[in-house]
C-alpha cells in the first residue's frame, strides 16, 4: 500500500489547462462521456457522478477492463480515470490541471481547501493491474513538510483489505481521510482555512 509521496510531478502549467472550481477542461469531457458509455453499456445503468456509482465503474474496472488485452487497455483506464477523478473533484473540492493536454495520466487533481493532488488515471490503472505499477502512478502527495505526519496518521488510521485499497471505492475513502486530517491539522494549529490555488501549486511543485 502506498504512502502518499513527496512531490510527484515536477513539470509547471505556464501553458496548461488548470480551471477554477466548477470547471472542466474540454480535453476532460470526452473521456469520462466515454466511461459513462462503457458503464451504461456493461450493465444498463449510468452513472451520474456520485461517489455513491463507483461501485458501478469498480465492477467495470473487475469484470470488463482487466479482461482487455494490455494493448488495448489505456483507453479504458483513461476514461474511467477521468470518470473517477470528477468524483472525486466534486467530493474534495479540487480542480483539473492538465500538465500535457494529450497525455491524461499526467493529469491530476488539485484540492482546494489542503494542499493534496493525485492523478486519478494512474489510480485507475493500479486498480486495473491490482499491484503498484511502474505503469502508473497511482500515489497521492502533500507538501514535504506535511508527509511523514500525514503518513502516520493513515498508517494508524483503521486499516482497509488489499482488495478495498484496489477499488475506486477505497482510493476515495482515503483521499477522504487524507484531505480532512490534512484541513483539521491546519486549523487545530490555530491557521486560517486557506484556499490553494493553482500558483500555490506551481511554487511548491517547481522547487
Amino acid at each position: 500500500m502506498r504512502e502518499p509521496s513527496g512531490r510527484s510531478a515536477t513539470a509547471t502549467e505556464t501553458d496548461n489547462d488548470v480551471l477554477a472550481n466548477g470547471e472542466i477542461p474540454p480535453a476532460v469531457g470526452p473521456h469520462f462521456t466515454r466511461a459513462i458509455e462503457l458503464i451504461r453499456g456493461a450493465f444498463g445503468v449510468a452513472p451520474d457522478y456520485a461517489p455513491e456509482t463507483l461501485p458501478l465503474a469498480d465492477a467495470y474496472l473487475r469484470t470488463v477492463a482487466s479482461a482487455v488485452p494490455k494493448d488495448r487497455r489505456s483507453e479504458i483506464v483513461e476514461a474511467v480515470g477521468c470518470y473517477f477523478g470528477e468524483v472525486a473533484r466534486r467530493q474534495l473540492a479540487g480542480r483539473w490541471a492538465l500538465l500535457c493536454a494529450d497525455q491524461p495520466q499526467s493529469w491530476r487533481i488539485e484540492l482546494v481547501d489542503c494542499f493534496l493532488h493525485f492523478s486519478p488515471v494512474g489510480m485507475v490503472g493500479e486498480v486495473v493491474v491490482g499491484c503498484e505499477s511502474d505503469e502508473y502512478d497511482g500515489s497521492f502527495a502533500t507538501t514535504d513538510q506535511q508527509h511523514d505526519a500525514l503518513a502516520e496518521m493513515l498508517a494508524n488510521a483503521p486499516p482497509i483489505t488489499e482488495e478495498e485499497y484496489y477499488s475506486l471505492c477505497g482510493r476515495l475513502e482515503i483521499l477522504v481521510r487524507a484531505a480532512d486530517w490534512l484541513i483539521t491539522t491546519n486549523l487545530a494549529a490555530g491557521n486560517k482555512p486557506h484556499h490553494f490555488s493553482p500558483e500555490d501549486y506551481r511554487k511548491h511543485l517547481s522547487h
